[in-house]
C-alpha cells in the first residue's frame, strides 16, 4: 500500500514556487520523507526538470496518512568544497557550514524548471457565466 503525497516547493528566500503530488510506497511517515529527500538529491522530484529543485525547501503533507504531520525538508547547509576532516573517532557528527543565500550552488532552481501540466479534461473547470470585462480603449 502507498500513499499519495502532497508537496509544496518553495524557493531558499521563502518565495512560493510550484505544487506537485507523487504517489510514494512506503508505510511509515519518516519512510515517505526520506524517499522524497532521496528524489531531491537525485534531481527528481515530481513537477520540475530532471537535476533541479536540490535547493527548494519542500512541505511534505500525506493527508490519507493516519497519522498525518506535515513535514519541512530543507535543502543542505554542507559546503561540499568544505575540506574539514570528519571526526569520526569520536563518533561526533560532521560541522555544518552554514552558507549565505548569495554562496549556494549556481544551479537554482526558477520557474522555468516548473513542468508545465496541460489539463486533459474540462470538466473540473468551472464555466465563467459572465465574461472578465476588458479595459476600455482610449
Amino acid at each position: 500500500m502507498g500513499y499519495k503525497v502532497q508537496l509544496a516547493y518553495f524557493r531558499p528566500t521563502g518565495k512560493f514556487l510550484a505544487f506537485a503530488e507523487i504517489h510514494i510506497e512506503r508505510e511509515g511517515l519518516p519512510e515517505i520523507w526520506e524517499k522524497i529527500v532521496e528524489l531531491r538529491r537525485m534531481g527528481q522530484l515530481p513537477g520540475l526538470r530532471p537535476n533541479a529543485g536540490r535547493d527548494l525547501f519542500i512541505v511534505i503533507d500525506v493527508p490519507d496518512h493516519p497519522a498525518r504531520v506535515p513535514y519541512l525538508a530543507m535543502p543542505p547547509f554542507v559546503n561540499e568544497e568544505d575540506i574539514t576532516p570528519v571526526r569520526v573517532s569520536t563518533g561526533e557528527m560532521a560541522p555544518l557550514v552554514r552558507l549565505p543565500l548569495d554562496d549556494m550552488p549556481s544551479p537554482r532552481t526558477t520557474t522555468r524548471d516548473v513542468v508545465k501540466v496541460a489539463i486533459e479534461t474540462d470538466e473540473e473547470i468551472t464555466p465563467v457565466d459572465v465574461p472578465v470585462p476588458r479595459k476600455p480603449d482610449r
